[in-house]
């Protein structure tokens, strides 16, 4: 019987772009079958042609970067790196305690942290964040304050004077934040400055800070900077981060974990 060959690195990646040239999106496992290969390497591949900007990663898969409307949107910010954030918020998760109260802010990391508080007992929360409403509003156990203020539709989230003022009201045990960039140089910062003043609010309100970001987000500076990380009680991010930043990151003094 002969066993099929494994298709080099260059073919693999034509045929992904042509297989997205002329179908919506591509599945992993359609990458597997053909080209004889692993999971693993096809997530690899997927990820430098995200880089190159030739395709969008999505879970299970990837689309062609045509579908791509709008980079605030909180649907598509969900799909991107979507396993390891799962992984992030699974870790973070531990550090919640019954009775508490807790800021998670309107990203699309912090969003997954929601699944992991269902069969917790009187913890309260208080968030700008419809998707964690959303998630949570059947479980009673779960006390919710939903921050008020305008709409964002497509982030699925309150901004503006009016919620921030709410804020300045509360005080919380823990925040759960995300942040667009992080590093050591600028500290925390955001594509967006009406997320950031928001993040930024409950990071002054809360005891303990976790910041919750993907490894792709080390190191990396974005459009406003809003925090230093001096504010971070800890930095949560996936086994995917380089090694000699999270060496860096530790000898700076930040309390720095991977999944």
């Amino acid at each position: 019987m002969k066993v099929k060959k494994e298709i080099s690195k260059e073919l693999r990646g034509r045929y992904i772009v042509k297989y997205l040239d002329k179908n919506e999106s591509i599945g992993i496992h359609e990458i597997t079958s053909y080209c004889n290969i692993s999971p693993v390497t096809v997530r690899r591949d997927l990820a430098e042609l995200e880089d190159k900007g030739l395709l969008i990663r999505t879970h299970g898969g990837a689309i062609k970067p045509g579908n791509q409307v709008n980079l605030f949107d909180f649907d598509y910010k969900t799909l991107k790196n979507r396993e390891e954030k799962i992984e992030i918020c699974r870790r973070a998760a531990f550090f919640i305690k019954e009775n508490e109260t807790i800021y998670l802010d309107c990203g699309s990391t912090v969003f997954y942290m929601a699944r992991y508080l269902k069969k917790m007992n009187n913890v309260r929360i208080i968030t700008n964040s419809l998707p964690v409403v959303s998630e949570l509003i059947q479980y009673p156990k779960i006390r919710i304050y939903l921050i008020g203020g305008e709409l964002d539709n497509s982030r699925k989230a309150l901004y503006g004077p009016m919620t921030e003022n709410l804020l300045e009201r509360y005080k919380a045990d823990k925040a759960f934040i995300g942040a667009g960039g992080v590093s050591l140089a600028k500290g925390l910062s955001s594509i967006d400055e009406k997320e950031a003043s928001i993040t930024r609010k409950m990071a002054e309100s809360a005891t303990q800070v976790f910041l919750l970001c993907d490894s792709t987000k080390l190191e990396k500076d974005t459009y406003f900077n809003y925090s230093s990380l001096s504010k971070v009680t800890c930095l949560i991010t996936d086994r995917n981060a380089d090694t000699d930043i999270i060496n860096l990151y530790k000898k700076n003094n930040i309390n720095i974990l991977t999944c």
